[in-house]
């Protein structure tokens, strides 16, 4: 796993990146031993990962991986400076796996309560709310009817209206 972790940060392509990658994810399901050591290299991989659709894909599979751990919370640094530091399309899967944890860990929800409440006020990304918004409703097991085609427009107002009802009280 260490020689797979320290080519990987070696130079090379996006082709060679995902072959090293794939290949961490094939040991984490086949091995359970090596599950929360390959976990760690892919965090620490995706800090500098220059490839969107590796960022969005580790994410996703940490997001299902991550929660059974016997020690969840050490991944959800790497996951939220993937929220403060990428594109659109990596924040809006770091959200979507910070929800999964907070959905799957029950002592975790409270943090990540705070920062996915954090992530609501962000106003230079509509689609960006839009995921949001979405596993903003479904973490909290909101009852909301989403249209089949949801609009914009239509999750900027909803992202709007949770946070004007969910003012924090001190």
């Amino acid at each position: 796993m260490n020689f797979l972790s320290n080519i990987l940060r070696e130079e090379g392509g996006f082709d060679y990146k995902k072959a090293i990658v794939d290949s961490i994810v094939i040991l984490i399901i086949d091995i359970p031993d090596a599950k929360e050591n390959g976990l760690l290299h892919l965090c620490e991989f995706i800090e500098d990962c220059e490839f969107t659709y590796l960022s969005t894909q580790i994410l996703h599979f940490l997001g299902i991986e991550g929660p059974k751990t016997s020690d969840p919370s050490k991944y959800i640094r790497y996951i939220y400076n993937r929220v403060i530091l990428e594109n659109a399309t990596v924040r809006a899967s770091a959200v979507s796996t910070l929800a999964k944890f907070g959905a799957m860990v029950n002592f975790l929800k409270p943090r990540i309560f705070v920062l996915l409440r954090c992530c609501l006020f962000d106003i230079f990304s509509a689609l960006y709310t839009c995921v949001f918004s979405h596993f903003f409703c479904t973490f909290f097991k909101l009852v909301v009817a989403f249209e089949k085609v949801c609009t914009l427009h239509c999750c900027s107002k909803l992202a709007q209206f949770i946070a004007l009802s969910c003012e924090p009280t001190i």
